[in-house]
């Protein structure tokens, strides 16, 4: 079987690409799982570990990040990395 540089190439970048892809942190949770955990975390209540509020995570990675966005991504990051155990 003989494979042309152009396929080659082809299925090295397809290969790339697929490693490169980045998954949500939601990933493996359910459109009922995820859309319970929204709920409760726009209306304030805890979720995941006790002690662990989203404002506090948000508010250190703010600091070690250097901006509020940034550290909004990372709390959310955090709380459905939570939410899947």
């Amino acid at each position: 079987m003989k494979i042309s540089i152009n396929q080659l190439r082809e299925m090295v970048q397809e290969e790339i690409s697929r490693m490169n892809e980045k998954k949500k942190p939601s990933a493996g949770l359910s459109a009922k799982q995820r859309s319970e955990i929204s709920k409760k975390a726009s209306s304030g209540k805890n979720i995941g570990k006790p002690g662990k509020n989203f404002d506090k995570v948000a508010k250190k990675a703010a600091k070690k990040y250097g901006s509020a966005e940034a550290g909004e991504r990372v709390a959310a990051a955090a709380m459905w990395r939570n939410a899947k155990r």
